[in-house]
């Protein structure tokens, strides 16, 4: 064979392995409900995967019909029993929060899907972040727009989401009891206010050696959410809790999840670091005591705000698939309704406790 035939013929072959194993891709906006489209398709030969960007389409506030786009990814499986919504925290988006998606690959039993949150990720111009009070709209419609995806209607959803986004979920459950069938939720904070008085309570200064409050501080805790304080709460939020806000465009309303928890009767799984800095054990305890119906708290060794995960990831995987698949099997309702479980203490919690 010529060295020209043997060029030919590898390109042949190596044509042919594209078609196989890479990728088919289409773009071309579709309308699948009228609560997004997909923009782009990719069928992937070897594991039958389809991978789907979307944009789905939530109102803007409660006092605001007008409609706002969100990117998202869809990952569907062809033998999927269920689908995971999952929603970032603060700060992050939807690639920031790709890693979770191991939580939910065994087996190829779970669809799921990410989105960026208002104000974060694509296309957040003129968008502003309120920490869950708006955002429960974004969890409502991407719950809406799976609930509605010809392919995944009639399998389960659930709900993963942590920090803003567990609080976003929660709010988006007690709007509308019939979205998830089941939720885990990692460090949600109790109230908007208790958040703001937490990251308040460094606000000191230092004269001649000795520490004092900032003057001012009740009524800055007090008036946390009038318009004109907001600016300043913000400015001294990010100077003493290392808020680095990334020009994200941001207003605080007040908000109570510990309240909106006890519409909720759905099973919650509850996950929270004993170390957290920013989010305090009683603040989950709080929410996961209103909680209605079956439910659990895992209490981890986690060194610093959602680090469960980091911290222990075979662990942490294991408990969370455990729970969907006895949410899908039944087994859960044969068990006793509420329990806390708390990681023993290990070297790493008691150097943190010594610090402190």
């Amino acid at each position: 064979m010529s060295r020209f035939t043997q060029n030919i013929a590898n390109q042949m072959i190596t044509l042919v392995l594209v078609v196989l194993f890479m990728p088919s891709t289409f773009i071309a906006k579709v309308r699948v409900n009228v609560y997004g489209d997909i923009i782009e398709q990719n069928k992937y030969h070897k594991n039958g995967s389809i991978i789907e960007r979307v944009i789905i389409y939530p109102q803007e506030n409660s006092d605001s019909k007008r409609k706002i786009a969100r990117n998202g990814i869809l990952t569907r499986h062809k033998n999927a029993k269920a689908t995971v919504l999952l929603c970032h925290g603060f700060m992050c988006d939807k690639y920031d929060v790709g890693f979770l998606r191991h939580l939910f690959s065994k087996g190829n039993l779970f669809n799921f899907m990410t989105f960026d949150f208002r104000a974060h990720g694509e296309n957040s111009v003129s968008q502003c972040c309120t920490f869950g009070h708006d955002e429960a709209y974004d969890v409502i419609t991407a719950a809406y727009f799976i609930k509605h995806h010809p392919q995944l209607k009639n399998k389960p959803l659930f709900v993963y989401a942590f920090s803003m986004g567990a609080v976003a979920a929660i709010e988006a459950q007690a709007k509308d009891q019939s979205l998830f069938k089941a939720m885990v939720l990692d460090c949600p904070f109790d109230s908007s206010e208790n958040l703001i008085k937490k990251g308040l309570q460094n606000l000191k200064f230092s004269l001649f050696g000795y520490e004092f409050d900032v003057p001012g501080r009740s009524f800055l805790e007090r008036y946390a959410f009038h318009p004109y304080v907001q600016s300043l709460v913000k400015a001294i939020l990010k100077a003493v809790s290392n808020l680095n806000t990334q020009n994200i465009q941001t207003y605080a309303y007040p908000l109570h999840p510990a309240e909106s928890i006890k519409k909720i009767s759905i099973p919650c799984f509850f996950i929270h670091c004993k170390n957290d800095q920013k989010i305090p054990v009683q603040a989950v305890e709080s929410v996961y005591k209103g909680a209605a119906g079956y439910k659990r708290l895992w209490l981890t060794n986690g060194r610093r705000h959602f680090d469960s995960f980091f911290y222990n990831p075979e662990m942490y995987t294991e408990r969370v698939q455990k729970f969907f698949f006895q949410v899908m099997s039944g087994e859960l309702f044969n068990k006793p309704k509420e329990k806390v479980v708390k990681d023993k203490d290990d070297a790493t919690t008691a150097m943190i406790k010594k610090k402190i």
